[in-house]
């Protein structure tokens, strides 16, 4: 049974206790163990010493920590107060075994020497058991009163010294040792780790300790030796250890993860020394101890990590988007022990920010690249409408003028084609003439404001020889009789003199025409298409062109949308000229994106006629084989500046002012730069907002809404 007179007394805290209530009671009772026990059973789970503590006494943060977050010790041994000799040699090897009472509760501690002592003193049918243990232990034990006399001793003590037994009996430890440091022992109670004794006979390390009784007083000491042989190689292993961790900790510096191990709480442990720039919101010397899943902001990321990981005990993967706007993956790896327990989880971070954005660059140009592919087999489906000259479109606008002269093209009403100059309403005319049932006849233009007025009538209806003065002796046939059985184009239709006016109404509704100088009437057959820039109404009205002529003319109207209504037909078309440009020349020009982006973006005053001028210049005056947006820009019109308003007029939402700004902002940077990617960079955004915004803020001028100036 275990003797009262050497346990030692037990001070104990709780988890909610701080550093500075740990190190009161060490520095206040000279105590070199604290116990932290359960707030409700009171149950020891751990212990703190006075040398852990020490490093960081002066540091107000640090002891103002809970005793939980301290450097505490698990490795605790309990046994009852009425344990037997075998229950103290199973602990032996413990540095602290607690004592309990009858009731469960903490009655005390011992250190180990208190048990070493007792061994070594007690007279009982187990000394001899108990010897022979002590002897297979590989160190040196010596205990001595506070006279020095030796009263016990292990074998292993006989070897380190090199004196037989009845040569150590008769030595003082002051005969062996450093006096001083037993008297500092027995004298002070101190005790004295790691002193190295080195001399003509021995060379070992000694730690000595005091041996107390129940009311304090030193009544021995005792001495562990080591050898220092034993000593160095221990030395070198622990220096192979240090360089083997500084070699994994140059390995995971190196890594491009940013790697954390955390406990099965969520106390981070340890971390790389590579952290992600701008994520974390906490200086990296103050995280180990700290509880991720307790942070403000990455808490809710880190206990979303910790929890899955948990839950599936296996691998898991999250993402997260900073305040800063940085896009972290995070990869958790569960550890488990022997048992199966969770002990470990490593958290792998890494910064894919440029991954996500260049990801997203990628989709818009996979979005852009299959937009133009589907726009291109709309064009090879197109090819069919025209077999001599092709209408380039992508848009809807066009799509459905071209579904409309499928169903008018195979019937000889007259047909009016207006829109502004440039449109190409000479392509769809000739549409209409490829696709109808006069494909195999004659397609006659007749540009209406580029013939003479007084020459005008002889070229339409022809004329007999002799007719005026000048004419052909043969006479000569008009583009009517040309005509004949096909398509007459009457391109400027609404040039054409008030007098001939008349004269085509009458061809119109009769069928027939007579030359000039003659008497004799032709039939003619002829579907009459006319082409116009003008506002025909508006003419009418003002006396201009005769009523009936236009709605004669007007049987079919077709509208032709100009080239800003459909930038959808602009990169389409920008390809097929340069295309059409590289044969003619034997150039091999080609258009950048940003090349294609600026001509999109641009309102082309003149229409499809101005697109291809300028593609022609720039396939005869480029240097380079790849043209760039720098090239294009200059050979546009500027258009008018956004104005941006210095002061509002009326109370806004500061949500709806910022709205208003940042649309302006926008629109700016997308006139002065064209392109998406280029306005992104000068407004320090992606290129994937900018186009999205953009997108959207046409749309609203498009339904007629207005920012800014509304402020």
């Amino acid at each position: 049974m275990v003797s009262k007179w050497f346990v030692r007394e037990a001070y104990t805290v709780t988890m909610e206790s701080t550093g500075n209530d740990v190190w009161k009671i060490m520095s206040e009772y000279n105590e070199p163990y604290v116990f932290i026990t359960e707030r409700e059973h009171g149950r020891v789970v751990a212990f703190i010493r006075n040398t852990d503590m020490m490093p960081s006494i002066s540091d107000k943060e640090w002891m103002s920590r809970p005793a939980g977050q301290l450097p505490f010790r698990t490795n605790l041994m309990s046994i009852q107060r009425e344990a037997d000799m075998l229950d103290f040699i199973k602990v032996l090897g413990e540095e602290v075994v607690v004592i309990l009472n009858r009731d469960g509760q903490l009655a005390g501690y011992l250190q180990r020497e208190d048990i070493l002592y007792y061994l070594l003193t007690n007279q009982s049918s187990h000394t001899d058991w108990i010897r022979s243990l002590l002897n297979s232990i590989p160190m040196g034990i010596i205990v001595a009163d506070t006279h020095g006399r030796i009263e016990n001793f292990s074998s292993e003590v006989l070897r380190m010294i090199r004196l037989s037994p009845e040569e150590l009996r008769r030595q003082r430890i002051g005969d062996i040792f450093d006096q001083e440091i037993f008297e500092k022992v027995t004298g002070h109670g101190e005790v004295i780790l790691n002193h190295i004794i080195v001399n003509e006979r021995i060379g070992v390390l000694a730690d000595f300790g005091p041996i107390r009784n129940k009311h304090g007083s030193v009544t021995g000491a005792i001495i562990v030796l080591q050898d220092l042989p034993y000593i160095e190689n221990m030395a070198m292993e622990l220096e192979y250890v240090k360089n083997l961790n500084k070699d994994l900790q140059a390995i995971l510096s190196s890594i491009y993860d940013e790697i954390l191990v955390v406990d099965g709480n969520g106390v981070l442990l340890r971390y790389s020394g590579n952290l992600i720039k701008d994520f974390w919101e906490i200086e990296k010397e103050q995280l180990i101890g700290i509880n991720l899943m307790e942070l403000e902001h990455e808490g809710t990321f880190f206990a979303a990590i910790v929890k899955m990981v948990l839950e599936r005990k296996r691998k898991v993967s999250v993402t997260q988007e900073s305040r800063s706007g940085k896009n972290v993956l995070a990869v958790g790896n569960p550890v488990f022990d022997e048992k199966g327990k969770l002990e470990r989880i490593v958290i792998a971070l890494r910064d894919i920010t440029e991954t996500v954005l260049l990801k997203e660059e990628l989709r818009h140009a996979k979005k852009m690249s299959e937009r133009y592919k589907k726009e291109l087999e709309n064009l090879r489906d197109q090819k069919h409408y025209v077999r001599d000259r092709q209408v380039i479109y992508g848009s809807g606008k066009i799509e459905k003028v071209m579904k409309y002269i499928q169903k008018v093209a195979n019937v000889a009403s007259t047909v009016l084609l207006t829109g502004e100059s440039g449109v190409g309403k000479e392509v769809f005319a000739r549409a209409i003439h490829e696709i109808g049932a006069r494909h195999n006849k004659p397609f006659i233009k007749v540009n209406c404001g580029a013939i003479p007025e007084a020459l005008l009538e002889s070229e339409l209806f022809g004329y007999e020889k002799g007719a005026f003065t000048g004419a052909n002796a043969n006479g000569k046939i008009g583009y009517f009789q040309m005509a004949n059985k096909g398509i007459l184009f009457l391109d400027e239709i609404a040039e054409m003199p008030l007098s001939l006016q008349v004269k085509l109404l009458r061809v119109l509704q009769e069928r027939e025409i007579i030359p000039v100088g003659g008497t004799k009437v032709e039939e003619v057959d002829v579907q009459i298409i006319a082409a116009t820039n003008k506002n025909l109404e508006k003419m009418v009205e003002q006396g201009s062109f005769r009523e009936d002529l236009y709605y004669r003319l007007n049987v079919i109207p077709i509208h032709i949308p100009p080239l800003r209504e459909r930038p959808e037909d602009i990169p389409l078309l920008s390809l097929y000229f340069l295309q059409k440009f590289n044969e003619k020349y034997g150039r091999k020009n080609q258009l950048s994106q940003d090349a294609l982006d600026v001509l999109e973006s641009y309102s082309w005053p003149g229409n499809v006629r101005e697109l291809q001028n300028i593609i022609e210049r720039l396939s005869v005056t480029s240097d380079e084989d790849l043209i760039d947006s720098y090239q294009i820009t200059p050979l546009l019109k500027k258009g008018k500046k956004t104005h941006v308003p210095r002061n509002l007029h009326k109370i806004v939402s500061l949500k709806e002012a910022m709205k208003a700004l940042e649309e302006q902002l926008i629109t700016m940077a997308m006139e002065e730069y064209k392109t998406t990617s280029l306005a992104a960079k000068a407004l320090g955004v992606s290129q994937s907002t900018i186009s999205r915004k953009y997108q959207a803020i046409q749309w609203k001028r498009e339904r007629g809404d207005e920012t800014g100036d509304s402020l």
